[in-house]
């Protein structure tokens, strides 16, 4: 009976480390996905960001604005929009069954329509796991040191 209970124990404990493990890995294949995201963007890589963008996917801005991935495109493929720097920091991923919340702290600068922007922002991105892999959702950002 002991040795009976003494190998469940070890199981159980096996199974626990392989769980931890795979949630680890799967937080560490979101932040490369992110990471892809943010060099695409940082490239304007269109052909990538249509890839990862879901279709129903909706940008929350800071100034309280909904743009549609339509609008985020154009965005993206505008003359006027100029990235000069961008870089992502402070990533924690929180998963659950499909769906993940990335939170990050995002910096930038360029200019966009003639007028210099500067933007230290917190963002969340909500992923989705589709057949295809991870698709981004939504996001929101929220100015936290003033431009």
């Amino acid at each position: 009976m002991k040795l009976k209970f003494t190998l469940i124990l070890f199981l159980l404990a096996v199974c626990g480390i392989c769980l931890a493990q795979t949630g680890q890995s799967e937080e560490e294949d979101i932040t490369r996905f992110v990471k892809s995201y943010d060099d695409a963007w940082n490239s304007r890589d269109t052909a990538t960001i249509e890839r990862i963008l879901a279709p129903d996917y909706v940008y929350f801005s800071s100034k309280g604005q909904v743009r549609s991935r339509q609008s985020l495109l154009e965005e993206l493929l505008s003359p006027s929009y100029k990235l000069a720097s961008a870089e992502r920091t402070e990533l924690k991923v929180y998963l659950t069954l499909g769906t993940a919340v990335v939170s990050s702290r995002w910096k930038g600068h360029g200019t966009y329509d003639g007028q210099e922007f500067h933007d230290d922002q917190r963002c969340s991105i909500v992923l989705v796991r589709e057949k295809q892999g991870w698709l981004v959702l939504s996001e929101h950002c929220t100015q936290i040191v003033a431009p």
